[in-house]
């Protein structure tokens, strides 16, 4: 009975030994399940920078792409400081209005700007994309007029166009990146607009044109 007495009341504890294996083996169980919530939120944050990247291209290019192939005008590209851009013209509407659009690239945005002839200057902006890098070395806006071999040499191992392709209508390529975060996502795609008319084309060409800017 008095052992037994002796071994509850005995209040020796732990040895420093013991110590600071616990506390070695805890700072690893710490780091691995640290290492774990860091991966898991920035695997999370990278998927939702991708989804937002991937959300602005695809509403840039499907406004773009419902606008451009209707297209009786699209003007040479230009750009005045470090804002790119280019005009196109769509049909009369059915209140006889006569559309002009303007993309611009400037400021890291992608806009699309709005008016209605006999207006010579854009009423409304609407911005497609933000975060926008534009290609530098050949523009963020190209025009491929019927006949122009835009592809010079052919795509080896990879499926598109090679030396014979010729465009049969203009075309429209536009050619940048979106940036959210860490995530950056290429937008490399040709707009064919399929109703470009010669004649129309000489009447709106000074006047879609008068809404380009200055500075």
């Amino acid at each position: 009975m008095k052992r037994l007495i002796r071994r509850l009341t005995d209040d020796r504890g732990f040895s420093l030994i013991e110590v600071m294996m616990t506390a070695t083996i805890m700072t690893f169980v710490l780091a691995i399940a640290l290492t774990g919530i860091v991966q898991f939120y920035s695997d999370t944050n990278r998927t939702q920078q991708t989804s937002e990247a991937r959300d602005q291209l695809d509403i840039s290019f499907r406004r773009l792409d419902r606008e451009l192939r209707y297209a009786t005008w699209v003007s040479v590209p230009g750009k005045v400081g470090t804002r790119w851009y280019t005009e196109y013209a769509l049909p009369d509407d059915t209140a006889g209005k006569s559309p002009c659009r303007q993309i611009i690239l400037n400021n890291g945005q992608l806009i699309l700007a709005t008016w209605d002839l006999p207006a010579t200057a854009p009423t409304s902006q609407t911005v497609l994309a933000t975060d926008v890098t534009a290609n530098t070395t050949t523009g963020p806006v190209t025009v491929y007029k019927p006949g122009d071999s835009p592809y010079a040499t052919a795509s080896a191992g990879v499926a598109g166009v090679g030396v014979a392709y010729q465009p049969q209508f203009q075309q429209v390529r536009l050619r940048f990146s979106v940036t959210v975060g860490k995530v950056a996502l290429p937008f490399d795609s040709i707009f064919t607009a399929q109703n470009i008319d010669t004649e129309a084309s000489k009447i709106l060409i000074n006047s879609c044109s008068a809404g380009r800017p200055t500075s």
